[in-house]
């Protein structure tokens, strides 16, 4: 991979705009909520254009309501190389629930390419952290704790015999926190243990001191409850300090142009590839320039299994020209 660690005026204005969009719980919650959704629902390839099409129409709505001036179209019918333009900037967009390769030119006949230039910068969304196993929690001169995020537990979300650490885990630099420790009953699922309503009240407080809704996370430890109890209890009556740390976090992430040339290609028989050890290069790149937005995961054990009815809204548009309150037939 070539190129400088750096990123254009308009990059920047970019994912200064995303941070905003995941800053607010009523974004962040239901875009979410779909990556449960679509992806439990849908084949890969479909999950992921819907998955596209959520945060093309969510970063939509946010930007009409806060940067009304500000441009967000989608390509003309059949333009490939790029998924949206926003303020002049054109972007291509990638989502991955897991880190692999990605596709740079999808023809299977292009076996003579060795390396890829990009034309646009690539946002890619990683649906999950990475390893999601492998969150490490250092508390002071405490043994680290391996944990993971509630979302990353497999279904049905069980969070028995387990201890659960909400922290608020900024993005900026800033010193994580350790908010609260909650310790339910052996085999619960989490929508039991915990209810929304005792993890949301940490959301609201963060959203309500100035920070961000993304900056809330939980974290599920499988280390014995009462090994943990002793250390932990008391530490939330203030906020403590601690350290998280993963490889790649799950979130938004912004590869600049300027990362995107010359970068090694292999092949399959349906596409050139950009290689996942260079994919991961780019995502420790972007992270380390400040280009990412955090995406937290918690609400995956909240969110109904169940996705929309796409039907039921176009059903909504044809019932309303019979509304005594609606439109008329003519």
């Amino acid at each position: 991979m070539s190129g400088v660690i750096g990123a254009t005026e308009a990059e920047r204005a970019f994912i200064s705009s995303i941070r905003g969009l995941l800053a607010r719980p009523d974004f962040l919650i239901p875009i979410v909520a779909a990556e449960r959704q679509f992806r439990e629902h849908y084949y890969g390839l479909n999950s992921a254009a819907l998955l596209e099409d959520l945060f093309f129409d969510a970063f939509g709505n946010f930007l009409r309501q806060t940067r009304p001036t500000a441009r967000l179209v989608r390509p003309p019918t059949g333009q490939k190389g790029w998924d949206y333009e926003f303020d002049g900037l054109r972007l291509s967009h990638k989502v991955g629930q897991s880190i692999s390769e990605i596709a740079a030119l999808w023809d299977a006949t292009r076996l003579d390419l060795t390396s890829w230039t990009f034309d646009q910068p690539i946002v890619y969304v990683l649906g999950r952290n990475s390893p999601s196993t492998k969150v490490r929690v250092q508390l002071g001169d405490l043994p680290p704790i391996l944990a993971r995020s509630l979302g990353d537990l497999p279904k049905p979300y069980s969070v028995g015999d387990s201890t659960l650490l909400v922290v608020r885990w900024p993005s900026n630099g800033s010193a994580p926190t350790l908010r609260a420790v909650l310790q339910p009953e052996a085999g619960a699922r989490a929508e039991q243990a915990v209810p929304f309503r005792e993890i949301w009240s940490h959301v609201a407080r963060a959203v309500a001191d100035g920070g961000a809704a993304n900056e809330v996370e939980v974290l599920v430890s499988k280390r014995p409850r009462h090994r943990l109890t002793d250390t932990l209890v008391g530490l939330t009556d203030v906020p403590t300090l601690l350290d998280i740390s993963v490889r790649h976090r799950g979130g938004v992430y912004l590869f600049p142009r300027s990362l995107l040339t010359d970068l090694e290609v292999t092949s399959n028989n349906r596409a050139v590839l950009i290689p996942k050890r260079v994919v991961e290069e780019l995502l420790d790149a972007a992270a380390l320039a400040g280009l990412f937005a955090p995406l937290p995961l918690w609400y995956l054990a909240y969110a109904s299994d169940r996705p929309p009815d796409l039907f039921s809204a176009q059903r909504a548009e044809y019932d309303s020209r019979f509304s005594a309150r609606g439109q008329q037939l003519d």
